[in-house]
C-alpha cells in the first residue's frame, strides 16, 4: 500500500512539471472501516510440558555420548534411546573386580591354611590321647614294679595330660583366630562386592531404555567450556553423538503432544507493542493448509543479539496454540501473525494525506474542485495509515497531496473580540 502511494506521489509532481496550468490533485475516498495492524514474525513449534531424559549419576567425571535415537524419531518403551561411555569408570570397574577376586582367592588360601593348622593341632591331640592310653596299660603292668618307676610313670602321665589340656586350649583359640580371620575377610569381601555391584549397576545405567512410548527430541543447554588434561573442551548445547555430559544432565525429552506452543524470535521494536493476550494466526510451514490461531503467553524479560558484534536484539515471545493437530510436531517452523491492534468501524487516512500548520494536524477536504483545510486529531497509525479520531466524518474525499494555493478555500474563522 505504502509503495503504491508513493508512486501516485511521482506521478502528481511529474503531471505538476509538465503543465503548471493544468493541475490535478490525487483524491481518495474515505470510507469508515475496521483498523488492524499485524506484524509477522517466525516461531518453532514446541510442547508445553516435557518429559526429561537425564544422564545417570556418575563420580567419575564427563561421560560421552556414543548413541542417541535419532531427533524427532518415534521410539517404543523399552527402546534403547542412548548410549554412554565413561572410560574412568570402566577402569575402576576393572580394577575392583580383579581386587575381589585376589580377595576371594586370598580366603579360599586362608580358610585352607586354617584347615590345615587345625588338623596339625587334631593329630597332636590325638597323639596325645594314644600316648596316655599306652601310659594307662603300662600302669597296670607296673604295679609290681619298684616305687621309683611307678613313680616316674605317674610323673610322665601327668605330664600327657598337661600337654593334651595344652594342646585342646591352643586348638580352641586357634579356632576362634581362624574363624575371626575368615569373618574379616568375608566382610571385606562384602563391601567389595556392594562396591563392584553398585559401579556394574552405574555402568548398565549408561545404556538408557525409553521408559514410555513416544516422540522424542535431543535436548539443549547453555555451551560450558572447561579444561581437561587433553586440552580445552565444551560442554552443552544440543546434545548429539560425540557431546559431553556430566551427572543428570538432561539429554532427551519427550514432548506432551496433546499442548503445544510456539517460541517465536521478535524484534526489540515490535517486542515492546506485544502484550499477553493478543490474537495470532499460525501457519505450519512443513504442513500444507495446516492453520490454527493462538495468542500471547509471555514475553521473555532478557533479548539476545543476532550476531555477535551487533547491537540490534531480539526477544523470544511464547504464544499459545488454540488447538493442536496430529501433525504439528515439535521443531516445526511457523509463520505468526500477530495482531498489535483492531479497531472496529473507525476513519483511517493514508499518513501521506496528513500536513501540519503551526502544529495542527490538517487534510484537504475536496468540495466543487476547492480543497478545505480541516484540523483533525489522529490516534493509532501504522507505516501506511492513520486512525482519525475526531475531524472527519468518513465519507469525504481528502487530496494526497498538498493543493496549491489557488485552489484552497481559506476560511476566515472570527475570534469573539471582532464582533
Amino acid at each position: 500500500m505504502k509503495s503504491s502511494v508513493i508512486l501516485i506521489v511521482f506521478s502528481l509532481l511529474f503531471t505538476l512539471s509538465c503543465d503548471n496550468e493544468k493541475v490535478k490533485i490525487i483524491t481518495y475516498d474515505l470510507k469508515r472501516s475496521d483498523f488492524v495492524e499485524k506484524i509477522n514474525v517466525s516461531g518453532t513449534v514446541q510442547a508445553v510440558n516435557n518429559y526429561p531424559v537425564v544422564a545417570p549419576r556418575n563420580n567419575y567425571g564427563f561421560m560421552t555420548v556414543t548413541h542417541l535415537a535419532d531427533d524427532g524419531s518415534y521410539t517404543n518403551r523399552g527402546d534403547t534411546i542412548c548410549i554412554l561411555s565413561c572410560p574412568a569408570l570402566s577402569t575402576n570397574y576393572e580394577s575392583f573386580v580383579t581386587e575381589l577376586e585376589t580377595m576371594e582367592a586370598e580366603q579360599k588360601k586362608l580358610e585352607a591354611d586354617n584347615a590345615l593348622n587345625l588338623a596339625l593341632l587334631r593329630a597332636q591331640l590325638e597323639t596325645t590321647d594314644a600316648q596316655m592310653k599306652i601310659s594307662l596299660l603300662d600302669s597296670v603292668q607296673m604295679k609290681f614294679a619298684p616305687p621309683v618307676r611307678q613313680k616316674l610313670l605317674a610323673l610322665e602321665m601327668e605330664k600327657s595330660a598337661i600337654e593334651k589340656r595344652k594342646i585342646e586350649r591352643k586348638f580352641i583359640s586357634q579356632k576362634k583366630i581362624d574363624d575371626s580371620e575368615i569373618r574379616q575377610i568375608k566382610s571385606r569381601i562384602l563391601q567389595q562386592q556392594m562396591r563392584t555391584q553398585t559401579m556394574k549397576d552405574q555402568i548398565n545405567s549408561l545404556t538408557i531404555i525409553a521408559s514410555r512410548g513416544g516422540y522424542v527430541m535431543h535436548a539443549e543447554s547453555p555451551t560450558l567450556t572447561f579444561m581437561s588434561v587433553t586440552g580445552v573442551g565444551t560442554i552443552g548445547g544440543k546434545i548429539e553423538e560425540g557431546s559431553n555430559v556430566f551427572s543428570t544432565m538432561a539429554l532427551l525429552q519427550f514432548p506432551d503432544l496433546s499442548k503445544m506452543q510456539l517460541s517465536a524470535q521478535v524484534a526489540e521494536a515490535d517486542y515492546k507493542r506485544i502484550e499477553k493476550g493478543q490474537k495470532v494466526a499460525i501457519s505450519i510451514d512443513a504442513v500444507k493448509d495446516l492453520h490454527t490461531t493462538g495468542k500471547i503467553n509471555r514475553k521473555m524479560p532478557v533479548g539476545k543479539t543476532r550476531q555477535t558484534e551487533s547491537q540490534v536484539k531480539t526477544y523470544e515471545v511464547i504464544i499459545d496454540i488454540d488447538s493442536c493437530h496430529l501433525k504439528m510436531k515439535p521443531g516445526l517452523s511457523a509463520s505468526c501473525e500477530i495482531t498489535m491492534k483492531e479497531m472496529k468501524d473507525t476513519v483511517i487516512v493514508p499518513t501521506l494525506a496528513i500536513f501540519e500548520n503551526d502544529s495542527l494536524k490538517i487534510v484537504y477536504v475536496s468540495e466543487d474542485n476547492i480543497f478545505i483545510p480541516v484540523t483533525i486529531e489522529t490516534g493509532e497509525a501504522n507505516s501506511s495509515h492513520t486512525i482519525v479520531s475526531k475531524g472527519l466524518k468518513g465519507d469525504e474525499t481528502i487530496a494526497l497531496s498538498e493543493p496549491p494555493h489557488n485552489l484552497i478555500k481559506h476560511i476566515l474563522v472570527k475570534n469573539d473580540k471582532d464582533n
